[in-house]
């Protein structure tokens, strides 16, 4: 039996060490074929904790969570690798491998070489997006690889979410920072106990509006043995909400009755809300050190003369002794005595002043001011109680401090300031006189001013005495000092007061002139002269002119100027888009001439603001004001041509705009003429730019200078066929400076620069079939008109129109005259038609009542002339009869025609007088006065006849005796004289 069981168990144990033996080659074997990665990473790398974020901590569901690692090289080797650190993150608490599966979100970031001991963080470049999860949530952190310690190449975190968050935030801060009046000492602010303190807390809150947010917001006081000692705290209901939102609440009072040092700590003590109140603790409370001392010690500083502190003399008067006590203990101390006691050297008291401050705070230094009213050695004490209302000075030793001194009386020194360092004055000015005097001299001190040594101004250390008062001239003024021992003291000054003449005028111009004498001022602005060029530099334009004169107002011939200064109102003598900063001021030798200086030395200017300019002159002289002018806002449209008849032309625009600107000049017109087809003419302006070019085709060319609002122009030059022009409209400164670059030029029909040619040829064409009928209307109602027969005639005039001519479309013009047209021109003459349409073959007609006021009459001839004219006006205008384009109408009388009936039968002849005809004849004619004179011009004819007969008759019997006696008396030699020549 014992064998049988052995065999048993010797079969079984040879079973049992060969499975033995083969798992163990099996693990050798796993061992030998295991991957080298596993152990392919040397050091240890310990991810130590999360950044963020941190265990157990609420976050909000709506922002991005960064996510960060401390990571720490814990062992013996530096590995100069680079090592890759995942996260990921996953809802619910679990463990590595189920939250790697469920992960919502995941990343990883390459990690630097650590050194050994050290440790660095790491910031993953992703964020997790919670996307409004909330609850728990975990935060796995390994390594890609492990290290040699791969247990601690892995970290899981625990956060949580929450879609309405509340958290406060109390970051770092020192409340004790607000308190002033604070005791120090090494740096520490000093507490006095049973003292309230009052500061505030400030922080930033994440809250929802319906989180129903309360917060308490207190202090703990903890002593050094970790024990608190006090607590406060007070509740706010009403907290700001939305995210990170900033805040500041009061906290209770500080107050502890015990001296020592404590650690204060401060935020928020407790909260509540719906459903939660604050959901993280961690970052609620912050905490500073505070001492609470109470220790008193007042010290006497130091003791001098105010006034000459390093002197060991003392000086006789008020206010002449200066101690400084100095709070070297930690409360602020109220209303000490402090007394200051003089003795003579046997330490007999003299007097003794008290000072009272109202407090002294810690680490302040007070001043207190005694006088000193005795002369020689005396002992001087200042001494501060040792048993004080806040307690018992812990140092007396230092509350007396004694001296022995000299005290005497210090000079005076008397010294005067005024108002103008100079002591230049003028009526206008109040005068402000100060006295200065030793800051030892024995106060009080009393003050006398005086003029002329005689006429006092007043009294006072410091007055005020206008300048009119004293008057015009040079004054010696005079200050007498008098200390509190009666010593007196002078000091004499010399000023001189001009005259302040008010020299404004009107709105524009706001001054005065300091003068010796009464004086007035005149002046006056104008624009620069037109067409005047000042040349005040590239870019700028005269913009002003103005004259500025001062005068005696009374007798004096000099007034003695000194200075003018007056504020000049731009704004009522420019336009407002004239840029204030380019304005300069020059003195201009004239109001009609145009040269000028700049302004220099003490003949200055300066721009005060938009509105003002200010100058100051010593004389009297006229300005000129320049600056950028900018080009006004006008425009004289499209620049049209129209030819006229005889070679004329006309140019026509449309001026809109600030025509009013009294700095536009108005227009120039240009004008350059040629042949059809030459290549002078003026150029468009926004392509040509060349000022050479614009200046050489302007040069002479200069044809009229027009007003601003002019908007037509006609060339009073006629042009034969042939010749033709280009012109150009330029905009002109005051100055008649003329803008090529801004002109407008004339465009040929198509449209372009170029040249436009002159039409003087007058149309040729005649009409056809030029007839006239002439009726007589003897209807009542006519007559009944103008109740005369004569208005009843009716003219008809009809014609054939002939083709237009070769050059364009012709238009007619009708004229009626009453003489013959031989070789007459009718240009001068009113047609009564015109602008009659040619229509090729058509009749053409008129119609000329008698009825009309300037109507045909009968017993006149009329001729009726059609004129061709072309469409640019020309006019066939001389003419001769007969020709196609004439027609004679004579009217004659027929209204007997229509009336016979109406002649009345002439009456029988009468009897002659005697039956005697001729009888008759000479009684009718000698009622008619021509006859009456005839026949006395022929009575008186007769008359003479026969007077001058007789007279005529007596003569020749006079001159018959004559001749014959002188016959008889003649030489017989010469009768046949003449006989020859009669034969």
């Amino acid at each position: 039996m014992a064998r049988a069981d052995a065999a048993g168990i010797s079969s079984n144990g040879n079973k049992t060490l060969g499975v033995c033996a083969l798992l163990l080659l099996s693990t050798f074997a796993g061992i030998i074929l295991a991957p080298s990665a596993a152990a392919a990473i040397s050091g240890d790398l310990e991810i130590s904790k999360s950044k963020s974020p941190l265990e157990n901590v609420t976050y909000t569901s709506w922002n991005g969570l960064s996510i960060e690692v401390e990571v720490s090289n814990t062992g013996f080797f530096f590995n100069q690798n680079t090592r890759t650190i995942q996260w990921y993150i996953c809802a619910g608490d679990l463990d590595e491998n189920q939250c790697y599966n469920d992960k919502d979100g995941s990343g990883s970031g390459e990690l630097q070489p650590i050194p050994i001991g050290t440790s660095v963080n790491l910031t993953f470049t992703n964020m997790f997006s919670p996307d409004g999860g909330s609850g728990i949530h975990t935060l796995v952190l390994k390594f890609q690889n492990a290290d040699n310690e791969p247990s601690n190449d892995l970290l899981k975190v625990n956060f949580f979410l929450s879609q309405n968050l509340v958290d406060a935030i109390i970051p770092t801060q020192d409340p004790t920072s607000e308190l002033t009046d604070m005791a120090v000492y090494d740096d520490e602010l000093i507490f006095n106990t049973n003292h309230d303190y009052q500061m505030s807390v400030s922080g930033k809150l994440s809250n929802c509006l319906a989180c129903g947010f309360s917060a308490d917001f207190g202090w703990k006081l903890i002593n050094s043995t970790g024990e608190e000692v006090a607590n406060s705290s007070l509740n706010y209901a009403s907290m700001p909400y939305g995210s990170n939102s900033d805040f500041s609440r009061a906290l209770p009072p500080l107050n502890y009755s015990e001296e020592g040092r404590y650690t204060f700590e401060f935020g928020l003590v407790s909260s509540s809300g719906t459903p939660d109140g604050d959901m993280n603790s961690f970052n609620d409370m912050q905490s500073v050190d505070v001492i609470f001392d109470d220790s008193i010690d007042l010290q006497v500083k130091s003791m001098f003369p105010k006034y000459s502190p390093g002197s060991s003399t003392y000086f006789y008067g008020n206010d002449s002794v200066a101690v400084e006590i100095a709070n070297n203990g930690n409360m602020t101390i109220f209303n000490p005595v402090i007394r200051f006691t003089v003795m003579d050297l046997t330490d007999e008291v003299e007097s003794v002043e008290d000072c009272t401050p109202e407090s002294i705070l810690p680490g302040q230094v007070y001043s207190c001011i005694y006088d000193l009213n005795h002369l020689g050695d005396k002992n001087l004490k200042v001494s501060v109680p040792e048993n004080l209302i806040e307690g018992t000075d812990v140092k007396p030793a230092d509350n007396i401090l004694t001296q022995t001194s000299e005290i005497i009386a210090g000079d005076i020194n008397p010294l005067i300031d005024q108002s103008n360092f100079y002591g230049v004055y003028n009526t206008g000015d109040v005068i402000e006189f100060t006295a200065r005097s030793a800051p030892t001299a024995a106060a009080p001190l009393q003050y006398t001013w005086w003029t002329g040594g005689i006429f006092q101004l007043g009294s006072g250390q410091a007055i005020e005495v206008d300048a009119s008062t004293i008057g015009l001239g040079d004054h010696f003024i005079s200050l007498r000092i008098t200390d509190s021992l009666g010593i007196l003291e002078s000091k004499t000054i010399t000023i001189t007061v001009f005259n302040n003449s008010d020299i404004s005028i009107g709105q524009w111009l706001d001054g005065s002139a300091v003068t010796r004498a009464h004086a007035a001022g005149t002046g006056s602005y104008d624009l620069p002269l037109p067409g005047a060029v000042y040349g005040p530099g590239e870019g700028l334009e005269a913009l002003v002119i103005m004259s500025l004169d001062v005068f005696a107002t009374g007798e004096e011939t000099d007034i003695g100027l000194e200075s003018i200064s007056f504020d000049l109102n731009i704004s009522q003598m420019l336009p407002d888009n004239i840029p204030r900063s380019s304005i300069r001021v020059h003195q201009l030798f004239g109001v009609d001439q145009i040269d000028w200086d700049p302004l220099y030395g003490d003949n200055s200017y300066e721009l005060i603001d938009q509105d003002t300019i200010r100058v100051n002159l010593t004389q009297t002289m006229d300005l000129l004001i320049v600056g950028e002018l900018p080009p006004p806002d006008i425009t004289p449209g499209q620049l049209e041509i129209a030819l006229l008849p005889d070679g004329g032309m006309r140019l026509d625009w449309d001026p809109q705009g600030d025509l009013e600107n009294p700095y536009f000049g108005g227009w120039k017109i240009y004008k350059v003429t040629g042949i059809p087809g030459g290549s002078s003419y003026f150029p468009d302006p926004n392509v040509t730019t060349s000022e050479f070019v614009w200046r050489g085709l302007m040069s002479g060319s200069l044809s009229a200078y027009l007003p601003a609002n002019i908007g037509t122009w006609e060339d009073d030059k006629l042009y034969e066929t042939g010749t033709c022009v280009s012109y150009a409209l330029m905009p002109t400164d005051r100055a008649g400076e003329p803008s090529p670059l801004a002109a407008k030029i004339t465009l040929t029909p198509e449209g372009v620069p170029g040249l436009t040619c002159a039409d003087a040829i007058n149309p040729i064409s005649e009409v056809s079939s030029f007839n006239s009928g002439v009726v007589y209307n003897n209807d009542t109602n006519c007559y009944n008109i103008s109740r005369d027969w004569n208005r009843c005639y009716e003219l008809t005039l009809s014609w054939t129109w002939p083709d237009h001519e070769a050059e364009g479309n012709i238009s007619w013009n009708l004229y009626r005259i009453e003489n013959q047209p031989d070789d007459i021109d009718l240009r001068f003459i009113q047609p009564i038609l015109t602008g009659l349409e040619n229509v090729p073959g058509e009749t053409g007609t008129y119609f000329d009542n008698g009825s009309d006021y300037d109507g045909i009459r009968p017993y006149r001839t009329y001729y009726y002339v059609l004129t061709p004219v072309d469409s640019n006006g020309n006019e066939l205008t001389t003419i001769n009869y007969p020709s196609a384009n004439i027609e004679r109408v004579m009217v004659d009388d027929q209204h007997w025609d229509y009336n016979e009936y109406r002649v009345p039968e002439p009456p029988p002849p009468p009897e002659p007088p005697y039956g005697v005809p001729w009888f008759g004849l000479l009684s009718d004619s000698s009622e008619d006065p021509l006859f009456q004179v005839a026949a006395g011009v022929m009575a008186l004819t007769a008359m003479l006849s026969f007077i001058g007969s007789a007279l005529v008759l007596k003569r020749r019997k006079k001159l018959k005796r004559v001749i014959a006696k002188r016959i008889a008396n003649a030489p017989k030699e010469f009768d046949d004289d003449f006989d020859d020549f009669f034969d």
